[in-house]
């Protein structure tokens, strides 16, 4: 039925007309008021492109909101300020918008929604039934854990909830909250459920409200708490502790919690409820509010039962991650699974930057199958009855608390976009070696075409007989790794490049085991670089991540996390987080290759780039890297180069045949690992190239 209201333009110049079912438009009718599609009923103009629904058209121009009982709400046609924003569904106002002072803007519809809610007018909940989380598919839970509650904003996972079909969804619970409460901790005055628009910071857990939803608060007291933290029981009866009652505190007080203290890196609870805490007022017994207050049941795609809360007050190790625990547990009885609750969610497969493979979760690992169970991140034993993950093809195997200690050190794989037999295999060739031109019988390549050298390179085996007497190695190089020069290595017939054969074979992308993005890194030659690892400026190979913007000398790049150093009888192995002091240069530092065997011996990667050997024009002979001091009279630990005094903790270079010795900063020179006679062109500052020479900085080789 059309009928004509003449007397209602609704700030419009011409009338407009009321239909109760919407014609079919060759254009979409958008309603001026909200900016959404028009269907329905509607007020339209028959002379121009005007359209408002029959609610917003009905909006009174002002509200007094039970939810806002300081002011009333004005409708404006427009927003008062650019990038306005509602203070209940957190999305762009654009068309009208209710309005008050306290700088509290509301869309047409997210204003009259709650005023409906409030007037418990919420027809359309008749029809909508209610959604129960554990019911839905794995692929219905991952678009639900993007989506919040309009009114506490909390995760809809959490409970029940409606979600209506004009766009809000609400937790059931929270449809039904009273409207006032009394609450233990003000006693002085009710608590109103109220637009968060003060933001007053929650007694409770002291965070300051978002600026959105609701809100318990007394406004003359500026007392306010979140509604989650409202439900909060004020005391505990638990069955950990028996003897007493728990009460809630607002604050920790120093004490830690008796459930989680056991592990705290791993196993604490979420800094954002640190604040929250019950704890007896007769001994010091205390828990954190997510180890009070754990959910029954817990179901995650880590294990294909649900876990069941377990209280006792009793020791237990987790049979997830293999840690001790205490309190709080959680058991699946079909699988007799005895776990921390935090272990539930435990990502089933992750990617870490120290294998190039996948590895998987598995509760327990079969002795026959993995007998060497050192944890490739720690080097300490991992009990394999225990949690753990592991690639089964490589026999690799890490602790749960070391895989996942750094968050940026892992990342979660989905287990629909992975294949088991393979790893990320890069985007192009690898192989740096371009041609071979000649082998030997057995197949090994004496003359190739690298990819870094525009001439063919030789293979040469005897340095002294092929290339020049002894004296003269001083000024031989590798360009790869910028070390001298030993056999076998590969030379350039027409100009003085050199490389090691372990360096030509570098390939050309390489994963590393050290570097957190887990991407390809991009062999480089030819540049000026500061190594990101040991810190050392370098004209040698790099590899290079464009993401990151760093770069990692050769030397670095090839260094395994287990390495065997000649300083040392036992194999050394990288901890990341083990502090100690370097047997080198006596400085203490976190992240050490260390000697479990005899756990005296740490050695940082700085002192691990020292070449073994070195030249210096104070000697005929090479001097060697030296890890002890021989002579233990004080009155001879000096340096020949400097005639400074050594310290007889430290390493040096040292030349038995002539008792020579010298710190290593003075043997290595200011930049060891630029290569002598390399050529640098890109100055901009000066117009000519620069040569780089032993003991001078750069040397113009241009006109003089």
């Amino acid at each position: 039925m059309d009928m004509e209201m003449g007397s209602q333009h609704f700030g419009h110049q011409h009338p407009v007309v009321f239909k109760d079912v919407l014609n079919d438009q060759t254009k979409e009718a958008i309603c001026l008021r909200c900016g959404e599609m028009v269907f329905g009923s509607s007020f339209s103009c028959m002379e121009c492109e005007f359209y408002l629904h029959k609610k917003c058209a009905e909006a009174p121009s002002k509200i007094d909101h039970p939810f806002h009982r300081n002011h009333p709400l004005v409708l404006l046609p427009e927003p008062s300020y650019k990038g306005c924003l509602c203070h209940f569904c957190g999305k762009t106002c654009e068309k009208s918008v209710y309005h008050c002072s306290c700088k509290l803007d509301f869309h047409v519809k997210c204003a009259l929604f709650p005023l409906n809610m409030a007037e418990k007018k919420l027809e359309e909940l008749k029809h909508v039934t209610i959604k129960v989380p554990l019911l839905f598919t794995e692929d219905d839970n991952k678009e639900l854990e993007k989506l919040d509650c309009f009114m506490c904003w909390e995760p809809l996972l959490e409970s029940m909830y409606f979600s209506l079909d004009c766009g809000f969804n609400l937790h059931k619970k929270c449809v039904e909250l009273p409207h006032e409460i009394k609450y233990p901790f003000h006693k002085r005055h009710p608590l109103i459920l109220q637009f968060n628009v003060d933001h007053f910071s929650c007694k409770i857990c002291l965070q300051k409200p978002s600026g959105k939803g609701f809100v318990y608060s007394c406004s003359p007291c500026r007392f306010a708490v979140h509604i989650k933290c409202a439900e909060f029981p004020p005391i505990l009866n638990l069955p950990c502790h028996r003897n007493h009652p728990l009460f809630l505190h607002v604050k920790r007080e120093g004490r830690s919690c008796h459930a989680c203290r056991e592990n705290p890196s791993f196993m604490t609870c979420e800094e954002t409820q640190q604040n929250k805490f019950y704890r007896c007022s007769s001994c010091t017994f205390g828990l954190h509010l997510e180890c009070a207050l754990p959910p029954l049941t817990i179901k995650e795609q880590i294990h294909k039962h649900p876990f069941s809360l377990f209280w006792r007050q009793v020791s237990f190790i987790c049979d997830a991650c293999g840690l001790e625990g205490k309190f709080v547990s959680y058991i699946c009885s079909t699988c007799n699974l005895l776990v921390h609750k935090k272990c539930i969610s435990l990502p089933p497969i992750i990617r870490i930057p120290r294998h190039k493979h996948p590895i998987f979760h598995k509760y327990f690992l079969q002795g026959h199958q993995f007998k060497d169970c050192d944890c490739r991140l720690c080097d300490c034993r991992v009990e394999i009855e225990y949690g753990s993950y592991s690639c089964f093809n490589c026999k690799f195997v890490v602790h749960v608390k070391c895989a996942l200690e750094k968050k940026g050190w892992y990342k979660e794989v989905d287990p629909k976009d992975i294949d088991r037999k393979l790893a990320i295999v890069p985007k192009m060739s690898t192989n740096p070696i371009d041609c071979v031109i000649e082998k030997h019988d057995d197949g090994e390549m004496t003359k190739i075409k690298h990819f870094s050298h525009k001439h063919n390179l030789i293979l040469s085996k005897n340095l002294i007989e092929e290339h020049c007497d002894g004296a003269s190695l001083m000024d031989k190089y590798c360009d790869g790794c910028v070390l001298p020069i030993s056999n076998p290595f590969y030379y350039c017939s027409e100009c003085d490049f050199l490389l090691h054969k372990s360096c030509a074979k570098s390939p050309k992308q390489e994963q590393l085991w050290f570097h957190i993005c887990q991407r390809f890194l991009i062999l480089l030659v030819g540049c000026i670089f500061r190594c990101d690892l040991c810190q050392s400026e370098s004209n040698g190979f790099s590899y290079m991540c464009k993401k990151c913007d760093v770069h990692y000398c050769l030397y670095c790049a090839t260094r395994n996390y287990r390495i065997k150093h000649q300083a040392h009888k036992h194999r050394l192995f990288f901890d990341r987080n083990h502090k100690g002091r370097c047997s080198a240069c006596n400085v203490s530092v976190r992240g050490l290759f260390k000697c479990k065997s005899c756990d005296a011996f740490n050695l940082h990667v700085d002192c691990l780039r020292l070449p073994l050997t070195a030249w210096h024009k104070c000697d005929e002979h090479r001097l060697a890297l030296t890890y002890e001091e021989v002579n233990k009279y004080s009155e001879y630990q000096f340096c020949d180069i400097c005639e400074k005094k050594r310290d007889s903790r430290k390493w040096f270079y040292h030349c038995a045949t002539c008792d020579i010795s010298a710190h290593s900063y003075c043997a290595l020179g200011r930049y060891p690992f630029i290569k002598p006679g390399s050529i640098y062109n890109e100055l901009k500052d000066h117009p000519h190239p620069l040569t780089f020479i032993l003991h001078v900085i750069m040397l113009c080789i241009g006109t003089v």
